[in-house]
């Protein structure tokens, strides 16, 4: 059975997807004047990190527990939720009809689906996602929207900043080490959490550029 650690030991920490470029000039309107927006992880110090729900539990914005961390939320509340649990699309894919072939592909796997807007000193200090676990339940589908340029924003990756285009879809390995910092206000993208299994990496590989 196909592993996510199999896929990326042949393909990669970082692919280029061959999906259609999103059109970032819309989503950057609609998402500037959406009145959804909330603090990510609200229970970690604030630093300038917002995020906006495609999907969530309800299909509605109040970011809980859809835009905390899982972990953290069960420590905190005893509840438990996994990433299947948050496929309810909020009003936001009514305004970008387009976002929903896009997430429709990932069917019964897609997880918790947000815009995350990073302001000017916004930042993810150096983590794995999935902690240490060598099987990763999931993996990330990132979208880079606006002031994502070298001078704007810094994606580091094992020591490595990553050039990302904005609008392309990547497959990024986020249980690599990695961190994030934003030199500007409304640094935007688009984040997918993906259940891992082998039906949906045999869809993806198939989104892999020259197959």
């Amino acid at each position: 059975m196909a592993t996510l650690t199999d896929f990326v030991s042949h393909w990669g920490d970082v692919i280029d997807l061959t999906f259609p470029t999103l059109n970032c000039t819309k989503i950057k309107d609609v998402c500037d004047k959406h009145p959804g927006w909330k603090e990510y992880q609200p229970h970690k110090k604030p630093n300038n990190r917002f995020g906006l729900s495609v999907t969530s539990l309800d299909g509605g914005f109040s970011g809980e527990p859809d835009l905390c961390s899982l972990r953290e939320w069960h420590s905190i509340t005893g509840e438990s939720y996994h990433e299947t649990d948050f496929q309810k699309r909020t009003n936001v894919v009514s305004f970008l009809p387009e976002l929903d072939e896009f997430l429709d592909f990932w069917g019964p796997n897609l997880g918790r689906t947000h815009f995350l807007r990073l302001d000017k000193g916004g930042y993810f200090p150096p983590h794995r996602d999935n902690g240490a676990i060598v099987l990763p339940p999931s993996f990330r589908i990132l979208v880079p929207i606006s002031n994502f340029g070298k001078n704007q924003m810094h994606w580091i990756q094992e020591g490595k900043q990553l050039q990302l285009e904005p609008g392309h879809v990547y497959f990024i390995n986020t249980n690599k080490l990695h961190s994030v910092f934003s030199f500007v206000d409304n640094c935007l993208m688009l984040v997918l959490n993906i259940h891992s299994d082998s039906s949906i990496l045999d869809k993806l590989v198939k989104k892999v550029d020259g197959l």
